[in-house]
């Protein structure tokens, strides 16, 4: 007696089928292939649980590796790799230049002087504009009396890169910075034509010719600035966070100075700075952010006076909206204010009792940060106690507006350079608006790209730089 089977088939109308005939009681023919014999293989729900409990685990304890991922060795490692595969994936859809997506009016590339003022600048600027042609960013001295390109130094950070032995949570330098991708920020020029430079990398230092000289591994970021006895101060950002309590990804930002040579003499943290001086409320009393302080400038000073020794520092703190004047020497904090500026960079010290501080002037509590109206260049009087805003026409004739980063130097005659650095344009402007000269990086399109706070150099004090990086020969 035979037992009635009932089949099933995915295409009655003939041709291929898209899965093999199963029986009611989960049994495949004996012509079925061993793949398909596997694929259809009825699961039990308790073996589908268990799959589900393990995979959850499995993820927790990823978790966990990845949150603590310094103290677990190779393991860690291999896990925050893992982690970041999805970012790493996404970079490699992503182009390298650095262009500025918002709305700017469309102006050639280069440099342009206004035909209608007699001004003949005899400075020069070092900037880091992104090269369409070489697929990269290059540091280019230009004389701004006519806005001749007088050397393009292609650094070579793949070389300082390949030194690099830190792992972070923040940043892999062969992946994120390497040589498309690095935007050399703030370029230094030394006495010998060579470039102090850095992106959220390796600190280092190359020749003329691009040839690097030495390298500082960690993560260096924002300005550098040499102190009156020939070292650099740089901000520094720990890739392990020594504070504790904190996530992987905390940027624990650090005043540090380095040799001429590239030795680090010292570094202390921010939280260390502000927790001596009795200010560790000032971010320990806000909701967590793993960017409390984002330290984006160390301005030393060069010279005795009134209200400041040789020696001290200016720091910018842009997510504290603070500025702070710090005696390294000590480990005190000898003046700070938070406002009126907001999310500010940039602070120059004008002369023995004056600072000027590049105001961003963000309306924090809105998405993106946005500024209002325009940036602004404002000055501390610390004589008579007071803010002033001597360019604040300049700066509304021109909608000068960077929502990050930006860069403003008052010059002696009263003129200032300003970066205006997402929108990649550098200007010369009087108070009153009228702008002197401008420099846009832009692609033959006049598509922007976003600056790196470029440097204005005075030939009085930096002539035998320019010379060198002018003059001297590569082979």
């Amino acid at each position: 007696m035979f037992r009635q089977v009932d089949l099933v088939s995915s295409d009655k109308g003939g041709g291929d089928t898209a899965a093999p005939v199963v029986s009611r009681d989960g049994r495949v023919p004996p012509e079925t292939s061993p793949l398909e014999r596997l694929l259809y293989r009825p699961v039990p729900l308790w073996l589908l649980l268990l799959v589900i409990v393990l995979g959850a685990g499995g993820l927790i304890a990823f978790g966990a590796v990845v949150d603590g991922w310094q103290k677990s060795g190779a393991l860690g490692r291999a896990a925050i790799q893992t982690a970041r595969l999805p970012d790493t994936i996404k970079r490699s859809f992503e182009g390298s230049a650095p262009y500025f997506r918002g709305q700017y009016p469309r102006l050639p590339a280069g440099f342009w002087r206004n035909p209608a003022q007699g001004l003949v600048d005899p400075g020069y600027a070092l900037v880091s504009p992104y090269d369409p042609e070489r697929g990269r960013s290059v540091v280019r001295l230009i004389r701004l009396s006519d806005g001749a390109t007088l050397r393009d130094i292609v650094p070579d950070v793949d070389a300082a890169n390949a030194r690099s032995r830190f792992t972070s949570a923040l940043t892999d330098v062969r992946r994120d910075k390497d040589a498309p991708r690095n935007r050399l920020m703030h370029p230094l020029l030394l006495s010998d034509g060579s470039i102090v430079v850095h992106d959220s990398s390796p600190l280092a230092r190359y020749d003329p010719c691009g040839r690097l000289m030495w390298s500082l591994d960690g993560i260096f970021t924002h300005s550098t600035e040499r102190g009156p006895d020939g070292t650099l101060w740089v901000p520094y950002r720990h890739p392990r966070p020594t504070e504790p309590g904190v996530r992987p990804t905390f940027w624990d930002d650090a005043v540090a100075n380095v040799s001429p040579d590239g030795t680090l003499l010292s570094s202390v943290t921010v939280a260390a700075i502000l927790e001596r001086n009795g200010l560790g409320h000032l971010w320990r009393g806000r909701p967590y952010s793993d960017d409390p302080f984002h330290l984006n400038d160390i301005q030393p000073v060069m010279a005795d006076g009134p209200h400041w020794r040789r020696g001290d520092v200016f720091l910018s703190l842009r997510n504290l909206s603070m500025v702070a004047l710090y005696r390294p020497a000590t480990g005190r904090i000898l003046w700070w204010r938070v406002l009126p500026w907001r999310f500010q960079h940039d602070v120059t010290i004008l002369d023995d009792h004056r600072i000027s501080v590049f105001d961003n002037n963000v309306l924090m509590g809105y998405p993106r940060e946005a500024v209002n109206g325009t940036n602004r260049l404002l000055v501390q009087d610390f004589a008579k106690g007071v803010t002033t805003s001597p360019y604040a026409e300049a700066f509304r004739r021109n909608a000068i507006a960077t929502r990050a980063q930006g860069r403003g130097t008052p010059l002696p005659d009263g003129d200032a350079i300003v970066e205006e650095t997402e929108q990649g344009r550098l200007l010369r402007v009087a108070p009153d608006g009228t702008v002197r000269w401008r420099y846009i990086s832009a692609d033959a399109q006049q598509r922007r790209f976003a600056l790196a706070w470029a440097r204005y150099l005075d030939s009085s004090t930096d002539g035998t730089a320019i010379q060198k990086a002018m003059t001297t020969p590569c082979v």
